[in-house]
């Protein structure tokens, strides 16, 4: 049976609202509410990141499409569920995958079916536009354009929803080239009422002649409509694509990633602002949805510039300057750039005939702004003299150089501070931080960003990193004007590459999306974007890493990795250790790894001082690895576990002089054959590759879409997050090998539970069972075999008594013992070492050779380590204070420790009379 969240992306809702019977008045807007009798329609049906909802305004009854038919129908959920089932055919058995059935049409893929081809009569109408048809043709080849002749049979010609003949532009996914929407331009629009157009499906998503071309472009133009993006593709330019927003409103949800490395030009309409006496006096709505446009590509670093409307007609559109010249003049009109300092605000802007203006400049700013000019995209200069002809009237201006590279914006940014941003909660120390943003023709169509606190924005030198500054003083007069658009393009971002929270909601947070002081050390992914994809893909990833190992030991780390980003639910996360002997395949399994999920492995050889094991998992939930960390350094070791204890939860720490922020949060990857992490037991989770090597995964496996299941985990509240933990970290504890009093067997589940939590989250987006390969079972057994086999491992009073019995046997131990036998009430004669607690911790602490390990210690009072041994049932009458004569002394308060149960434990020790430490007996 299909998933409900399958059917909330398989099902439109407006059409499950038509085979539900809901009326909707004129073909369009809100439905009648089933409720009640709707004199006004109040139910309305809407998208909402990524998901169609409805609202009913009158009774606030709010959901999905199968709230919608517990709504209308009046039944509950499973009733709901089995009536969709039913009405779209969709099967009840398991999805399957790879060849198996197509899933139903959509509404807006049988309407594009239903109006492919038409082409003399889709020429005919375009031409009368200025289109010419090689673009025409092109649009044909790739499905994006039609010809509607669909009518009404119950409206009557001239009003509106009757329909009528007209072009039908197929809007495709970028990605799978699934129709999503199909706008319909109508050739007569008074059939339909006097209205031009008619959408079916959303209208959040571009138009684009073709996505294949789009990839390939340098230069892209964005624009309004699908006819002025035609309009474009009829010009001709080489390298040049177009995407049309389909509207104004787009411009603040336009997904802008597919921009990243093309120069963009935005061409909005040039819309007359609304009069006065209207709620929006002064606005334009093209000008604002290019401003918008601008701040939002800034802000991914994608270099961006206005067209210049200084020549055009009020109102007008690009298609109108195709339809009154030709393509030439369409060209002239897209090279004609803005040239002024803040784009959209020109030096010669007036009220009303403007509209309002962008930003508003003290006089004694606006009398200079005029003479700083951006000649090219990516060179700034500066107007040191102007003349006016005394015979036509024109000004004569000389230009200097002023500097080699254009200031794209300037831009206020609030970063929200680490608790806020790993803990959902409210933010009591955001910090206010400047970002820069740059052009430079080193680096052609990316911009530059660098982010200077308050007290570095008017300093020269750290401009100068940008590029050459030829005249200080007039650039220094530049900035002072650009500050007061820092509010423009102000923005409310999280330091944090992976699943984050702002402003109480998880988004997925990339490494441009970051304003880190200094990148490269603050964060390993600071320039991160996560890869994207389809649940498909997903499908094919989690299928051949299960096949490439035996026992899921492959799909284990990659399930791990991949759940690494549910710290922001959980507030933890596990380390994953990766053991395997030689030729086991641990090194290639690695690099796949590093493929498909764009994670870092690093090198022994990087992480040799405690500085670069904290740059490397800082800032991020994002995996990184460490390759061989037993080859390393003793004092090495001992720092990355301490960094490692620290990043199972987060901790925040400031280094250097200007207390830059550091924020220990990667889950690390600990790859070799004797990884030496013994006091982290309760924190890491492992998988074991040796003897189980299969076959190799293919070379063109996809990656996994990372960013979509960041997404997908966006959906979730950290209610239902916990709640799936506790599930899977319960079904644990029962198939546990430990008792219940074992507290470190405990918490190992726990974190064998944590993946088994990412696990049923990820068989939920990908779509496959969550009980295929035996997974659930492989971990397990994981589970239980690492239990069993570090039963002696997990307890620091262990490590302690280690310490404890090689100093006794080297000799070393200065302090009073003695071996004896003592009769135990319960277990009869027993073999016991006596000894002082504190004499034990006294020693290991002023040790010189110890004292290292000492430091990693996370038990280092005597009273604590007593109360540990008491709590391991190793101790012969705990509650009895032993007292003997040592040497002539007589020594109080010693403990006797049960030699017999220490060797269960692997503990073993020789065996002396009596006396202190040294080179000879006492």
């Amino acid at each position: 049976m299909a998933t409900a969240e399958q059917i909330k992306d398989r099902v439109d809702l407006h059409e499950l609202a038509t085979r539900l019977g809901l009326e909707r008045p004129k073909g369009q807007g809100n439905y009648k509410s089933p409720a009640h009798k709707d004199k006004h329609p109040s139910l309305s049906v809407f998208r909402r990141d990524g998901v169609m909802l409805f609202k009913d305004h009158s009774t606030d009854e709010a959901g999905d499409a199968i709230k919608l038919v517990q709504y209308v129908r009046q039944v509950d959920f499973h009733q709901a569920m089995n009536w969709l089932h039913d009405e779209y055919g969709l099967e009840r058995d398991p999805i399957p995958r790879g060849n198996g059935p197509a899933k139903p049409k959509t509404k807006e893929e049988w309407i594009a079916d239903r109006c492919k081809g038409g082409r003399e009569h889709i020429v005919r109408y375009l031409g009368g536009r200025g289109i010419e048809e090689p673009a025409i043709d092109r649009a044909l080849r790739a499905g994006t354009i039609g010809w509607n002749d669909w009518h009404s049979d119950s409206r009557p010609v001239g009003q509106v929803g009757h329909g009528g003949p007209g072009v039908a532009f197929f809007v495709r996914c970028p990605s799978t080239n699934q129709v999503l929407s199909v706008d319909t331009r109508y050739e007569d629009p008074d059939l339909n009422g006097g209205v031009k157009t008619n959408t079916q499906g959303p209208k959040d998503a571009p138009w684009c002649i073709d996505w294949r071309a789009f990839r390939q472009a340098r230069d892209v133009v964005i624009v309004e409509s699908s006819i002025n993006a035609m309009t474009v593709e009829t010009c001709g330019m080489p390298y040049t694509s177009a995407v049309a927003l389909r509207g104004t409103a787009n411009a603040k949800t336009l997904d802008v990633r597919p921009f990243i490395g093309k120069r963009v030009t935005i061409c909005m309409d040039n819309d007359e602002p609304f009069p006065v006496g209207h709620r929006l006096a002064g606005q334009r709505p093209g000008a604002n949805a290019a401003w918008t446009l601008y701040e939002r590509l800034t802000a991914a670093n994608i270099a961006a510039l206005l067209v210049n409307w200084e020549k055009w007609e009020p109102g007008e559109d690009l298609n109108d300057i195709l339809q009154r010249g030709d393509t030439n003049k369409v060209k002239v009109a897209l090279r004609n750039l803005e040239p002024w300092a803040i784009p959209g605000f020109p030096a010669d802007h007036n009220y009303p005939e403007h509209g309002k203006a962008r930003v508003h400049l003290p006089s004694h700013d606006f009398a200079q702004y005029w003479r700083f000019r951006v000649v090219t995209e990516d060179f700034t200069r500066w107007v040191s003299k102007r003349e006016e002809d005394d015979d036509t009237g024109e000004s004569k201006m000389d230009y200097e150089d002023l500097c080699g590279f254009r200031i794209a914006g300037i831009n206020r940014v609030t970063i929200a501070s680490a608790q806020s941003a790993l803990g959902g909660d409210a933010d009591s120390q955001p910090e206010t931080i400047f970002s820069v943003s740059v052009q430079a023709p080193r680096h052609g169509a990316k911009l530059q960003r660098k982010v200077f606190k308050d007290e570095h924005l008017h300093n020269i030198d750290q401009w100068r990193k940008f590029g050459p500054i030829f005249r200080p003083a007039q650039f220094a007069r530049l900035v002072t004007i650009l500050e007061r658009s820092a509010h423009l393009g102000e923005r409310h971002a999280v330091n944090f590459v992976g699943l984050a929270w702002r402003d109480g909601r998880p988004i997925v947070n990339e490494g441009p999306d970051c304003y880190f002081t200094e990148p490269e050390k603050q964060c390993p992914y600071h320039s991160l974007v996560l890869p994207s994809g389809t649940p498909g893909q997903a499908r094919q990833v989690i299928d051949a890493y299960q096949s490439t190992f035996k026992e899921n030991a492959a799909l284990i780390p990659l399930v791990w990795a991949l759940g690494g980003h549910l710290k922001a639910f959980l507030g933890f996360w596990p380390h994953m250790i990766m053991q395997a002997q030689k030729a086991s395949g641990k090194s290639v399994l690695s690099k796949r790894l590093e493929r498909t999920i764009a994670m870092q492995m690093l090198s022994g050889q990087s992480l040799n001082t405690e500085f670069r094991l904290l740059t490397s998992i800082s800032h991020t939930s994002h995996p990184i690895g460490w390759e061989e960390l037993s080859a390393r350094r003793q004092d090495v070791i001992d720092k990355a576990v301490a960094m490692l204890q620290e990043a199972y939860q987060f901790t925040v720490t400031r280094r250097g002089s200007e207390m830059t922020e550091f924020v220990a949060s990667a889950p690390v990857l600990l790859a070799g054959e004797d990884v030496p992490v013994k006091s982290l037991l309760g924190k890491v989770v492992r998988t074991d590759l040796s003897g189980k090597k299969g076959p190799m995964m293919r070379e063109d496996l996809p990656q996994f879409p990372v960013a979509e299941w960041l997404k997908f985990l966006t959906k979730l509240t950290r209610e239902q997050v916990q709640s799936t933990f506790q599930q899977m970290n319960a079904r644990l504890l029962e198939k546990c090998r430990a008792p219940e009093s074992d507290a470190g067997a405990v918490r190992m589940a726990g974190n064998y539970a944590a993946i088994l939590t990412a696990w049923k989250l990820l068989s939920e987006f990908a779509g496959v069972e969550w009980t295929q390969g035996d997974f659930v079972r492989d971990v397990v057994a994981e589970m239980n075999s690492h239990i069993s086999e570090t039963k002696a491992d997990r307890e620091p009073w262990v490590w302690i008594l280690e310490m404890l019995f090689s100093e006794i046997d080297a000799h070393r131990f200065v302090h009073p013992y003695k071996f004896e036998t003592i009769m135990d009430p319960v277990h009869g004669e027993r073999r016991a070492l006596l000894v002082r607690t504190g004499h034990v911790m006294d020693h290991i602490a002023h040790s010189n050779h110890l004292k290292e390990k000492f430091h990693a210690l996370p038990v280092k009072s005597h009273s604590i380590l007593k109360r540990q041994l008491v709590q391991a049932g190793v101790l012969i009458e705990p509650e009895k204070g032993h007292e003997r004569r040592i040497d002539y002394k007589r020594v109080a308060h010693m403990v006797a420790l049960d030699l017999d149960i220490l060797e269960t434990y692997g503990l073993h020790v020789s065996e002396r009379v009596e006396g202190y430490g040294g080179p000879s007996d006492s």
